[in-house]
């Protein structure tokens, strides 16, 4: 087990860049909602500004709580999951593979939160509130749904033997944009990427609510026939 000085830089580190990213997260909505971006952005709904005030507590509760475990995970099963740090291909193999992994694991945890009548009434129906979400909605839901969903980053970290923690730390920012972006309710600039899981296919989930279980990869809904092209 890693030695206190050492948790409280861990701590410090995760906790301090998630709270940064997710404090940038509400801004960014706030701009969004207002339209005070002096640029013109390529929305793909349009958002309803009383939704923010609203679903505001529910996403700071969410934020303290995972703010205080997913570090406090790390720390106690430190010992599996972070290995020294090899080179930078490894590290970026490593990412790779642990959204990958989180992702399947997500698309059939999303799925199941769906068609188990119970488990969508009572927990998944909360985020799916925000027919038009705001970035930081991605937030917007039980506290049960987040917790379970954060299995899947130590499920792959121990299907992959432990990662550096450089690549723990990517893995974290490019997971949190992305969330972010997904819910924003704006184009990505990433859309014509293969396979990538971009706002205009989560949007469409928010619609259409038995289709796009994916995050990251749009590929686990061609794979499971689960995508809006494969429905008649």
């Amino acid at each position: 087990m890693i030695d206190t000085s050492i948790y409280l830089n861990l701590f410090l580190t995760i906790g301090g860049l998630y709270l940064g990213l997710n404090v940038l997260g509400l801004l960014y909505s706030k701009f969004v909602i207002d339209g005070t971006i002096y640029w013109e952005l390529p929305y793909i709904h349009k958002h309803l500004p009383q939704t923010f005030n609203k679903h505001l507590p529910l996403i700071l509760i969410n934020l303290m709580l995972m703010l205080a475990i997913f570090p406090a995970g790390l720390h106690l099963m430190s010992d599996i999951l972070i290995i020294p740090y090899q080179n930078f291909g490894i590290m970026l193999g490593q990412v790779f593979a642990m959204f990958l992994i989180d992702d399947l694991y997500f698309y059939f945890y999303h799925r199941l939160l769906h068609k188990n009548k119970f488990l969508y009434k009572n927990i998944h129906y909360i985020h799916h509130r925000a027919s038009k979400p705001f970035p930081s909605d991605y937030l917007y839901e039980h506290p049960l749904e987040w917790m379970l969903g954060l299995l899947g980053p130590f499920i792959a970290i121990l299907v992959l033997g432990g990662v550096a923690f450089p690549a723990l730390i990517l893995f974290l920012i490019i997971r949190t944009l992305h969330e972010l972006d997904i819910h924003s309710g704006i184009a990505s600039f990433y859309k014509k990427i293969p396979f990538a899981g971009t706002n205009e296919h989560h949007a469409l989930h928010h619609k259409v609510y038995d289709i796009h279980y994916a995050s990251v990869f749009s590929l686990w809904d061609k794979v499971f026939k689960t995508d809006k092209r494969r429905i008649k």
